[in-house]
Formats: C-alpha cells, structure tokens, sequence
C-alpha cells in the first residue's frame, strides 16, 4: 500500500480539523447513538448472577465489604454463551456466601461498558477476576482459572478466599483457615455462647470440601465448624482419625462423637452435620433464607434445560435461509469492529498496530459505504502514521472522523440477513463473516496485487482483536493447517474463505451456540446454486466461485431496512471499475437541471473556511511549498473522480 507523505497527512487532517469546526458551529455535536446490538446480555434478573454495567461498577465492586467474583464476558462470543449455564449455577451453588463473595457479570459487548472492559485489561472473554474485600483503584482485579466445570471455578474460588484469609483480609469471615491446635478445649475459649456444638472436619490437604462446608453453614449461629488437614497428625491421632473424610462432633461438656458420613462430599457432610443437631433439638435457623443449591438438583436442572432446547431445536420447521447480501449488516459488522471491538485493547503496537493497519487498508480499499469511502481513508491514514497508539485513542479517533463526516452510514444498527432467533445468536460474528466474503471477492474484482491481502487481514484481526478467545484460537489454528497465505490468486482467495466457513460450519453444527432456527450448513445449498454440487455431491468448485462473486459482489447488496437509497453511490461493473448507479445518476441529473440545489450554504460555508485555513497554513509555511500543497489537493480531489466517482464529501 502507498505511504502517505506527512504532506498528504496533514491535508486530510486539515480537512478533518475544519469539517470539526464548521459543523460543531453550525449544526452543534450530533447526539451519541445509543442503539446497541444484543444489548440484552446473557443473564437476567432471575439469575443469582449480579449484572453490573459501566455505571455502578466501580461503586459497586470498590470498598465493599465483601470479595466481588466477576466474569467479563461477550454476549456474543460461542465460548461465553457455553459457559453461562456454569456462572449461573456457580452463582446459585454459593447463594449461601454472598455476605463473603458475589457473583457477578458485565457484558462487554454493550458499547456503555466499554471502557471498563479496555482499562481492566480484558483481552479474552470470558475472564473471570476477583476484586478483595475494600478493594480500591488502582486495583484491576485477580485472574481466576475458568476450568472445565463448574466445580474447578468454585475450587479456584476457595484458594483465593484462603488466600485473601491468609493474607489478613475477611477478618469477619468464618475462620477457614486448617486447625493447627492438638486439643480441642481451646475452641470454646472463644466461641460464642450461641455456639452449642463444634464440628471438626478431617481431610486431606489438597481438599476443598471443609472451607465449602464452613462457608456452606456459616449462617447458622449456633454452629461452629472448622476444617483440620490430614499434616496435623497429632490431632489425627489424638482423635483416632485414620481415614478422609471423618467428621467429629464437640458438644459443650460433652465427650466427642465421630459422626458417620455415609456420602463423603459436600453435601453430605453438610446433611450429617444438620441431621446430628436437629436430633439433639437444635434450632438452625440460617441467618437468611438462601440457601445453597443441591449439586444433584442443580445437574438435574442444567439437564432439563439442554434437553428442553434439543427438543425446541430439533422440533423447529426448517426454514429457507436467506441468501441475499445487506448493507445494514456488512455497516453493522464494520460498525462493531472500529467502534468497540479494537478499542478494547489498552494498547495497540508491534504485532497488533500492523494487524491493524492491514485490516484498515483492505476496507478503505474494498468495503462498500455507501457514501464514500474516505471515512475509512482518513482513519486508514492517521494510523498510518503512527506506531503506537491506545484503543481510547483510537476510539476517540472513530468517533470524532463519524461525527464530522457524518452521515457515513445507510441507517440505524441492525442485523437483516445476520439477525437470529434471539439477541445471543448470529449477530456480530454472522457480519464479520459477510464482511470478509465481500472485502475477498472485492478484492478478486478491483485485481489487488497482493492475492492473500484481505485473508491477511482477516487473520491479523482476529488473532488480535476479536473478542472470543477461543473462537480466535480456533481459527489461527485452522488457517495455517490449510496455509491461508499459499493462495497464489485472488479467485483462490475467496475459494480459501469459502473453505474456512464451511470448516467452522461443520465444527459448530449442533453445537449449544448454534441457532435452532438456522442451522449451521454446508453452503450454498442446492436451492440457491443447483450447480454447485455434481451429481456425486462433491463441489463444483467453479460453480461456487461463480456463485460466491455474484452473492458477495457490490452489485449484490440489497439495501432492506434503509429509509432513502437515492444516495447510493456507485456500483462495480464486470471490468472491475466504479461506475455510478443509474438511479443515483437519474438524482443527479435532476438536481442540475434544477438549479443546483445540491449545494447548500452548508457546502459553502465549508468551502470558504478551507479556502481561508488552506490560504493561512500555506502561507505561513512557504509560497512554493503552498502551490505544492494546493496541486495535491486538487490532484488528490481529482483522482477521487477519475477512480471511484465517490460522491464529494461536502454535498453530502
């Protein structure tokens, strides 16, 4: 790609800089868009999960008076749509905790959170981060493991809390750490006078079970319970402990009984515990009425749930896929993507900064907006420019180029051919998908030199930047056990692409984050390419690429949902250049044979504040570098034109 002079660079700025001027002066800011794409998030109010947001997160999770487990998380993501049946059961697991640690979520795809996502540093989703008791900025949390199930998160969870006790923090939390004593008489030195018996649990020292349970049945006063491991032999002896678990019980001024435990797990050592001193007349009145979820009622209602959904997936008519390529959803895709997926990485350099610059080359080059691509080409530049730069930089950089150019875009944000059945299906990843068809076949058209241009960006962007880790892991892998950058062609290109979504089709069919109304297929079906398959039902390779150019090409956009097409700009033709649409050409027509009225005193006020700003810049600088400055001005205008017939900027 050609590198811009700083000359060059600093006329798009000026441009930038006096369309800022003018427009804030005559129009005022326009106002945020607040629409938002799958806002709804993963969890609800009928989960034990706490939703937190941009706006109550910090007050929430800084200087409370308990520990805050978070996961960060994409509502869109595959990974994180598999793994919220597990928060939401942790969440209930531990209901009974929640004066010790909370459960809790932000959905980071929600555009408002943002920036909570970039400063806590989120490169993958989900994570999970547990903020201290009084924890305060700066903060940004503790990583805790996942796992592979809902146990190993609640494990990691445990060592963290003993951790946090260790290190002097929840001082008012029951004592969890092991009992070191060899006589038991000192625990009622300091117990309360509520306390009526004491429990000892044995176990061993890689053993969870005796924090669970203490933090389990901490609520009920009138019980003591703490955990001792099996490395305090004496105690062990003493009591004649010879097996893991045991479980002794301390009545005051009563001899110690072992208890027999006829399921040695959580739960039941907890069910031994409560039916000893019920039999003895114990009120365990718990403090709160949560209490936690039995391990076997929590698999049985996860169960119930998947099989609910098998049966509505697999008793949905089957319905006709929409084939057809839409503006809205390759601009929403786009949208995401700068507006909120890159600007969650902190920062931006190395690896990622010719990630980026890749990815903008090739939509400045191939993406279809409708009004004009330099939008994308002022971005593209500025970044060229520089070597690092943060997302909030880069955020600010987006937002401010939209706002004064504005509008860039056909309408409101939302998906037509990408919409699924509910927010947390299809969506961002569907319009990534079209994006890369449509940027691949494009390319194929306009004859780029560089046949792997847009498969290079593709996989630049999604190692880094795209939001779901795992997705991201999935495809690096992929593309280079089927050697992305071995295409010698730009037709093999979008051959290569097509490939590489019938693979992660084939990979994700029937999987839970598969849409039960679109079904992940092998494509095209024969209903939209007959001749795509031979008779034998392997692929007709040329047939594809044919059906692929057709589909995916500019030409092939359908604009559903857009209020007004009269503006829309040009079209590729079969010679692979830019031509203007007839109906756009019928517009224009008639505007000039009407007197002119595309031109505003808008337009004018723009043109006569350039020509000012220009006069003085240029000036000042040098005369000869002045005529030099204006001739590539001009030239630059003029080859706009010549080559894409974009639509000037200024009548817009």
């Amino acid at each position: 790609m050609k590198q811009l002079d700083v000359a060059e660079i600093m006329l798009k700025l000026c441009l930038l800089i006096t369309l800022i001027t003018v427009r804030n002066s005559i129009a005022g800011v326009p106002r945020k868009d607040q629409s938002l794409i799958g806002n709804q998030g993963l969890y609800n109010t009928s989960d034990d999960v706490v939703i937190l947001n941009a706006t109550n997160f910090r007050a929430t999770v800084y200087g409370s008076t308990r520990g805050w487990l978070v996961e960060f998380y994409n509502s869109w993501c595959g990974f994180c749509y598999r793994f919220a049946p597990s928060w939401k059961a942790l969440a209930s697991d531990i209901l009974s905790w929640n004066d010790i640690v909370v459960v809790a979520a932000i959905d980071c795809a929600d555009d408002e959170n943002n920036p909570i996502c970039r400063d806590y540093e989120i490169m993958h989703y989900p994570m999970l981060k547990y903020f201290s008791v009084n924890a305060h900025p700066p903060s940004l949390g503790i990583v805790i493991e996942k796992g592979d199930s809902v146990d190993s998160v609640r494990y990691n969870l445990v060592n963290r809390l003993e951790t946090e006790q260790q290190e002097g923090r929840g001082s008012t939390w029951p004592n969890i750490a092991p009992y070191r004593n060899v006589e038991i008489t000192d625990v009622w030195k300091t117990a309360s006078s509520n306390v009526k018996y004491f429990f000892l649990i044995f176990e061993n020292t890689d053993s969870h079970l005796g924090t669970e349970v203490i933090l389990d049945l901490h609520r009920i006063n009138s019980l003591q319970i703490r955990r001792a491991t099996s490395d305090n032999e004496l105690l062990c002896v003493t009591n004649k402990v010879t097996k893991f678990p045991s479980l002794i019980a301390f009545g005051r001024n009563e001899s110690h009984r072992v208890i027999n435990v006829r399921i040695p797990t959580r739960q039941g050592v907890r069910r031994a515990i409560k039916d000893y001193v019920i039999a003895r007349g114990v009120n365990i009145y718990e403090a709160s009425t949560m209490t936690a979820m039995s391990r076997d009622a929590q698999q049985t209602t996860i169960a119930a749930t998947i099989e609910k959904a098998e049966e509505a997936r697999q008793s949905t008519s089957k319905k006709m896929v929409d084939d057809r390529l839409y503006q809205l959803d390759l601009e929403s895709a786009l949208r995401y993507s700068i507006n909120h997926e890159i600007p969650l990485t902190k920062s931006i350099e190395g690896e990622k900064m010719e990630a980026l610059r890749r990815y903008l080359a090739v939509l400045a080059a191939y993406f279809p907006l409708r009004r004009s691509n330099m939008y994308l080409e002022v971005i593209r530049d500025v970044v060229e420019s520089k070597t690092r730069m943060t997302g909030e930089e880069f955020s600010q950089l987006v937002k401010t180029t939209e706002e004064e150019m504005s509008p860039v875009y056909s309408g409101p944000r939302r998906w037509i051919g990408c919409k699924g059945s509910t927010d947390s299906y299809r969506g961002y990843p569907c319009g990534l998908w079209t994006m890369f068809h449509t940027l691949t076949v494009n390319g194929a058209v306009l004859q780029d030199d560089d046949p792997a241009a847009v498969l290079r960006a593709m996989r630049g962007y999604v190692k880094s930047f795209f939001g779901c880790a795992d997705c991201a892991a999935h495809f690096v892998e992929m593309a280079a056990r089927n050697g992305i950058f071995d295409v010698r062609s730009r037709d093999e290109a979008v051959i290569w692409l097509w490939r590489a979504h019938n693979e992660v089709n084939a990979r994700l069919s029937g999987d839970k984050t598969e849409d039960p109304e679109h079904k992940k297929i092998q494509y095209p079906t024969t209903e939209h390419c007959a001749a795509c398959k031979f008779a034998n039902g392997s692929w007709n390779e040329e047939e594809v690429l044919r059906y692929l150019k057709h589909k995916y090409s500019y030409s092939g956009i359908k604009y559903d949902g857009i209020d007004n097409t009269d503006d829309i700009d040009d079209m590729i033709n079969a010679n692979g250049s830019r031509v203007k649409r007839p109906e756009r050409l019928a517009v224009e027509a008639k505007r000039t044979t009407s007197g002119g009225e595309g031109l505003n005193g808008f337009d004018i006020s723009i043109w006569l504040v350039l020509y000012v700003m220009s006069s003085v810049i240029f000036t000042l600088v040098c005369s000869r570098e002045l005529k030099s400055y204006k001739r590539r001005m001009w030239a630059q205008e003029e080859s706009y034109k010549k080559k894409k017939n974009h639509i000037n900027l200024l009548t817009i």
